[in-house]
């Protein structure tokens, strides 16, 4: 089996949670970042704004993805400009990669896109798009296994060099990271280079690490195209091939799977044409086609839809995921938090959040044509959505109502007391008919200063009985 790597690449999610309401300030950050360039080179920007594919959306959707000038975005996107993507002075994307595993494996590999994705629910995407220089199945499974543990799980490290001149490499690391200063051998970590590039959203007051993890620390979540050419595949060897995909296992895992795992009729799996498969799981999720027609079509076309479309659902559902994870988490962080008051203030807060989040990102259908569809229902279904939004609804209705019942008894409660601290004076007075000289009466009746001390020793009588009456309950 070989790998069309023109057609074929993976691309990893880095999935993050921020304050939302610093949305319109991170936009303006973002925009002004900037990476210092070598001597050659003045600063150049980071980022620039681009707008998300809008190409089969549903008209309402694409208007909260990309509303008009001067309409609040449900969410943006940007994509690392060309300078800060090539130059040794920033990623450094046109230096030799390779991706080493403790020293068992190395497998070389291109940086092929960066692009970030802010929504205004809180949730927050680092894209990264890899392709391989191979054509080996083996080199894509071991990749798309290990690649993911970004902080250095499982000895997992990144090696980079340049070219200074004919057949002569120097080490290289990218200078935001770090650079050969603190890597001179070129080695290190892909979270020390996601972390250089998440500081370029990060706002003045805040720390360096602004933003907090939603997901298995520092692992990422692949989103693999692979295109595998073979025409001696048995149908056992493709569904072998299918299963160490959906579990993202590396080429030299032995496996066992039942009779059921290989059943190419699978609930993860998803025909798209003959022998082609989308793939779902939990942790992240592939397209694979077996000997596809060598049309412009599926060898061109298709992939740009995958690259486009397809991903957009699924990040869109990604997000979802996390939104809805995230609000409850607020609420069982909330609810024994501060006083009746605050508790009550957070949940109106969380309330209205998913609100907002219902209104304008939880769709129930994001693109009209039937396959988009299908994928997008499908993603839903296994990230579980609709029983997570059920559940996270659930719990807030009953969360808010109970606190607005809690505040409307105290409420009443006070107003008893107090109607009990003016009511006793006063029954005291009237009780005894008594007259104030030289307001109720002229020659005769208590003088206004002893009315008020016997209205005081009333009013102070009734507090000690309402505070004996608490008690005893």
């Amino acid at each position: 089996m070989k790998v069309d790597s023109q057609a074929s690449f993976i691309r990893f999610v880095y999935p993050f949670l921020f304050d939302g309401s610093t949305l319109s300030e991170r936009k303006q950050s973002i925009e002004r970042s900037e990476w210092k360039g070598n001597e050659q080179e003045r600063k150049f920007r980071v980022w620039r704004l681009v707008r998300f594919p809008k190409d089969d959306l549903l008209a309402h959707v694409e208007r909260y993805l990309n509303p008009p000038e001067g309409k609040p975005p449900t969410a943006l996107l940007w994509q690392m400009d060309g300078n800060a993507f090539q130059s040794p002075a920033g990623l450094g994307a046109s230096a030799s990669w390779t991706m080493s595993v403790g020293n068992r494996r190395q497998i070389d590999f291109q940086l092929t896109n960066v692009q970030i994705a802010l929504f205004r629910i809180g949730v927050g995407f680092l894209t990264i798009e890899t392709n391989l220089n191979s054509d080996s199945v083996d080199d894509w499974l071991d990749f798309l296994h290990y690649f993911r543990f970004a902080g250095g799980q499982r000895s997992v490290q990144l090696k980079a060099q340049r070219r200074t001149g004919k057949d002569q490499f120097e080490p290289y690391f990218p200078p935001p990271a770090g650079g050969t200063e603190k890597h001179p051998e070129g080695v290190g970590t892909f979270m020390e280079i996601l972390s250089a590039v998440m500081q370029t959203a990060k706002l003045t007051k805040e720390s360096e690490r602004w933003w907090r993890e939603v997901f298995i620390p520092n692992q990422l979540i692949p989103f693999a195209v692979l295109y595998v050419d073979d025409q001696n595949a048995t149908e056992e060897q493709i569904a072998k091939l299918l299963y160490r995909v959906r579990n993202f296992f590396p080429s030299s895992r032995e496996i066992a799977p039942s009779k059921e795992d290989l059943n190419l009729d699978n609930p993860s799996l998803l025909p798209y044409a003959d022998k082609m498969w989308f793939v779902f799981a939990q942790e992240g999720s592939a397209f694979v086609a077996f000997n596809a027609p060598p049309t412009d079509f599926f060898r061109r076309e298709l992939p740009a839809h995958l690259r486009n479309q397809y991903f957009l659902l699924f990040l869109l559902t990604l997000h979802q995921k996390f939104a809805l994870m995230n609000l409850s988490q607020e609420v069982s962080e909330h609810w024994l938090a501060g006083n009746l008051k605050e508790r009550t203030q957070t949940f109106e807060r969380i309330r209205n959040d998913l609100l907002d989040f219902t209104a304008r990102g939880y769709f129930a259908q994001v693109m009209q044509r039937d396959h988009h569809h299908r994928v997008y229902r499908k993603w839903q279904e296994t990230f579980q959505l609709e029983q997570l939004y059920r559940e996270v609804s659930d719990e807030v209705r009953e969360m808010h109502e109970f606190l607005l019942a809690e505040q409307t008894r105290r409420l009443e409660q006070r107003l008893n007391q107090l109607g009990a601290f003016i009511g006793l004076p006063a029954l005291v007075l009237s009780f005894l008919s008594i007259n104030l000289y030289g307001i109720t009466a002229k020659d005769e009746g208590l003088h206004i200063l002893t009315a008020i001390s016997i209205g005081i020793i009333s009013f102070c009588l009734g507090g000690f009985i309402l505070w004996l009456l608490r008690l005893w309950r």
